[in-house]
């Protein structure tokens, strides 16, 4: 695949999980492992910024301040595989217990959700 096919994506992953959706506990090592397996298995490969990212948010439920410390990710994607990595993480809000995901695709933000059962 030629690299001019590819765009460049990251996004976070909070340290523990939503304190208003879930516990606020630290995630277990097999969530981690999972993302890892799951980068490698779509996208054959990712990578993980060193240290960890200071943010905060309004909770949309609540009207709060958040704040939360996270991990980034950069992964490789092409155009027309865009919909993998946001299907991968409508599965990440579950595994990580969050409402949303912060996803950048080539400088452009939106939030991915978790799928809710209608």
């Amino acid at each position: 695949m030629a690299a001019s096919e590819l765009v460049e994506c990251s996004f976070f992953i909070p340290l523990r999980r939503d304190s208003n959706l879930s516990d606020g506990a630290s995630h277990p090592i097999e969530a981690w492992e999972w993302l890892d397996y799951e980068l490698f298995a779509r996208f054959r490969g990712g990578t993980k910024a060193p240290g960890e990212y200071h943010g905060f948010y309004e909770d949309p439920d609540t009207g709060q301040r958040v704040d939360d410390d996270s991990y980034r990710y950069f992964v490789a994607v092409a155009q027309g595989d865009l919909d993998k990595l946001k299907s991968l993480l409508t599965g990440a809000c579950v595994i990580f217990a969050q409402k949303c995901i912060y996803l950048s695709v080539g400088g452009k933000v939106e939030f991915i959700e978790a799928q809710h059962g209608g």
